[in-house]
């Protein structure tokens, strides 16, 4: 069985006289490529034959079809097609092969002549100023941002400096890979014996794996902490102890039971009900909101109906967030209300004074009820209560719950 062995590349893709070079004392040492991405290449085990290889530029984007004549003419002066990497193709031949062009300017004259006059992009002041606009750009956006959009996480995940770096160096390929076809189709001499182990090489691709992770980690390390998956999952189920709060609690009912299931809208009358299971516990963390838990109940008190002669059923979402240190929670319930009063017009919400908390916010509907509740950096978020209980005569369990949460 022919043995595999994957190597990162130890150069940018567009820097082909150093990665030809590398290529061929690879297979002096009988790793032979097969195929090749802008990361990492594939080789497989073989003869210990030194070869010759050419990397030429894709004409027509990153994956166009293989030009089959062209293929043909080149497999006829001894060049063979291995492999595409990034934007380019990959040939190889015999060594002592003459190369299928006899003459830089010869191939110079195989690219189309738009290739000569992208000036533009390779201009060093036209990048400066592309970099420029795109970090002014971020600052603005950022700054725009208010605390409510940070904590549910509307805000456009480019608006992170992480993101600006990978798009800068992203560019950077892209503009490397042109400047290169516009080189060479200007008749410049490429395709030379190339130290591929410069440090400067090695220093240039390094920093864009960096870069790379840095952007990978930075979405990632608000989710750390959290050991709950982003789709529901059975209370029971969960090895991290949730502060409860019970809805019988809130009910103060001893023939209360729970329910599998409830019927849930959202907020629009015109919507159909739809059934959702209870006693799930799910958790969306944000830059904002590094811990987020919520939990669903659903229950019903036998002999006991409601308004309108149905029978009484009530459900609860309790949501717990602890805010990031540089955020308001008092700054992201008002927006929150905002945005609710927007929503829906029957939507009435006051402040509560006198109470344990920090902040405390009740806001009711013609359906529901909820009380949100602030100590420190951490909410306590009762939403989507339907039922007749009274969520303000319970503040020794709320209290509970937020210490439990600290």
């Amino acid at each position: 069985m022919t043995k595999c062995k994957r190597k990162l590349l130890p150069a940018e893709p567009y820097e082909i006289d150093a990665l030809e070079s590398w290529f061929s004392d690879l297979s002096a040492e009988g790793l032979h490529v097969q195929k090749a991405n802008a990361l990492f290449a594939t080789f497989t085990e073989g003869e210990k034959k030194r070869l010759l290889y050419r990397m030429e530029p894709k004409q027509d984007g990153i994956f166009p079809a293989l030009d089959e004549s062209q293929n043909v003419q080149h497999k006829e002066k001894g060049w063979s097609f291995v492999c595409g990497l990034n934007r380019f193709y990959v040939y190889a031949a015999e060594e002592g092969t003459a190369d299928y062009f006899a003459t830089p300017e010869e191939e110079g004259a195989y690219y189309p002549d738009h290739l000569k006059k992208n000036k533009a992009l390779n201009n060093r002041y036209a990048e400066l100023l592309l970099t420029l606009l795109m970090i002014a750009g971020f600052i603005y956006i950022t700054l725009r941002l208010n605390t409510y959009e940070w904590v549910t996480g509307s805000t456009s995940p480019v608006c992170n400096p992480a993101f600006l770096l990978l798009v800068i160096f992203s560019g950077q390929r892209i503009r490397g890979a042109i400047r290169l076809q516009s080189s060479l189709a200007a008749g410049e001499p490429h395709h030379q014996p190339t130290d591929w182990q410069t440090a400067r090489l090695r220093r240039k691709h390094r920093f864009h794996y960096v870069c790379v992770i840095g952007m990978i980690t930075f979405f990632l390390l608000p989710f750390l902490p959290n050991v709950f998956s982003f789709s529901d999952r059975p209370i029971a189920e969960v090895k991290q102890p949730l502060p409860m709060i019970s809805l019988a609690e809130l009910e103060n009912n001893p023939d209360f039971y729970a329910v599998d299931s409830y019927y849930q809208r959202d907020g629009n009358a015109k919507e159909d009900w739809w059934e959702r299971e209870a006693n799930l516990v799910s958790s969306y963390p944000t830059f904002g909101s590094p811990v987020d838990l919520a939990y669903n109940q659903a229950g019903r008190i036998p002999n006991q109906t409601d308004a309108l002669g149905e029978p009484y059923e009530s459900v609860l979402w309790v949501e717990y967030r602890r805010l990031a240190f540089f955020l308001s929670p008092k700054e992201y319930l008002e927006e929150l209300m905002e945005h609710y009063s927007s929503w829906y017009t029957d939507y009435e919400c006051r402040t509560l004074e006198d109470t344990p908390f920090d902040y405390a916010l009740l806001a009711k509907s013609k359906e529901r009820t909820e009380l949100y509740l602030v100590s420190g950096q951490t909410l306590l978020e009762l939403r989507y209560y339907y039922g007749d209980a009274d969520l303000t005569k319970h503040y020794d369990l709320y209290e509970k719950a937020l210490k439990e949460m600290q």
